[in-house]
């Protein structure tokens, strides 16, 4: 199963509205869980070209570690990992699913509008905000197998009273997970203490969804134009390089929209590419060796068209009302998952999904292995792209990249 419904707790200390003010439970997938443990890395800053280890292992390898430690039931999240240290990263991860999704139910706001809360110089901090309708909401969230949620709940109120800014709200989320072997349903638990009614917020809410949006271009955007587009948006200036849909590496069609983004495998997991290592060039068996012990797992993670059009445009009205319809399927070997801040992600396992083998062929992805092992071993390759200079018009670009081809010629 790949989905579950989770009751909704309201603590003693949250016992008032908003919290009061309507009851629901919480409905959701393991694609949802994966797009938001995607988010809630750090932007990057600036992207080396050669960074292989980001742009094609972190997505898959994140994807594979929710795959492999956590089963969804009816009414249980469970953490099934044995390991400590990666059962609590796991249970945080959960954590922040949870709660982010509850917000965007008791708020009815799209995920989009979430702000990441950057570290202060000093004092505690809550983990992400959001405005709503001049009120700024701050959200802590938390996950945990343990059998009481007493210590988190009190973290969770020592950050909310070490605060020097004014906020509407600050509340705590805390995920009660299942351990493998366990039996209790999951809840989400959530915890408060009174809203300051005098705080009136600020809203700007375009720049928090190009900010919450710069996150997932950091993974699906060619590098070169990720920088462009990320450094005059965090120096806060209000130009930047617009966004060119020929620079993702794929489109993919889906209810009638077009979504542009990147594909990834299990088999450019930096692990399995360590694994085939060679003193020479990946060979035709090396590349089918791996597969037979890895499998082929492929997967496209992508954004919108409307949302990159709003972007280009500068139109705010457009990001301030977007709202995809949702979409869910779960098959054996497929599945699709559209949230409605228009993310999309498509996972296929041999071959099930026609569209993304055209996209992302055997050829691509062994191409790419050759590649990463190459940047592993530390050998650049000449590019190889014709120059486009004057007076050089049609040489082969003689400059050394790890890439296919070099900045200029991508």
């Amino acid at each position: 199963m790949n989905n579950t419904s989770l009751k909704v707790l309201i603590d003693p200390s949250a016992d008032r509205s908003p919290f009061t003010d309507k009851t629901f439970a919480i409905e959701l997938d393991k694609g949802e869980l994966f797009k938001y443990a995607v988010w809630m890395f750090e932007i990057p800053k600036h992207i080396k070209e050669s960074d292989f280890d980001y742009l094609q292992s972190k997505v898959p390898s994140l994807e594979h570690l929710y795959a492999d430690y956590i089963q969804l039931k009816g009414d249980a999240i469970v953490n099934i990992c044995t390991d400590d240290r990666t059962k609590q990263m796991i249970s945080e991860m959960i954590g922040i699913g949870v709660g982010l999704k509850y917000a965007t139910l008791l708020l009815t706001i799209n995920p989009n509008q979430f702000k990441k809360i950057g570290v202060p110089d000093e004092g505690k901090y809550l983990d992400y905000s959001v405005i709503k309708e001049q009120k700024e909401y701050e959200i802590e969230t938390k996950g945990t197998t343990g059998d009481y949620y007493s210590m988190m709940k009190n973290d969770i109120i020592a950050k909310k009273k070490d605060q020097t800014k004014s906020v509407y709200l600050r509340f705590g989320t805390i995920a009660l997970l299942q351990k493998d072997g366990g039996s209790r349903e999951s809840q989400c638990v959530v915890v408060d203490d009174p809203p300051d009614d005098n705080n009136v917020a600020i809203e700007d809410g375009y720049q928090t969804a190009l900010l919450y949006y710069a996150t997932y271009f950091s993974y699906i955007l060619d590098s070169k134009y990720y920088n462009r587009f990320i450094a005059p948006l965090l120096r806060g200036q209000g130009r930047w390089s617009k966004i060119q849909p020929n620079k993702f590496f794929g489109r993919y069609h889906f209810k009638d929209r077009t979504y542009y983004g990147e594909c990834f495998d299990y088999r450019l997991i930096k692990e399995n590419v360590l694994s085939v290592r060679t003193e020479g060039r990946v060979t035709d068996s090396d590349f089918q060796a791996l597969t037979q012990r890895v499998g082929r797992t492929k997967f496209f993670f992508g954004v919108d068209q409307t949302i990159i059009q709003a972007i280009n445009r500068g139109n705010r009205s457009l990001l301030a009302t977007y709202n995809s319809p949702k979409f869910f399927e779960d098959g054996d070997n497929l599945y699709r998952f559209l949230d409605t801040d228009g993310i999309l992600i498509i996972k296929s396992r041999n071959g099930s999904d026609g569209q993304l083998e055209q996209i992302f062929s055997e050829d691509v992805v062994r191409e790419r292995l050759g590649l990463y092992e190459q940047y592993l071993r530390g050998e650049a390759h000449l590019c190889g792209a014709p120059c486009r200079s004057p007076g050089i018009e049609g040489k082969p670009c003689e400059r050394r990249t790890f890439r296919r081809f070099c900045f200029f010629h991508r």
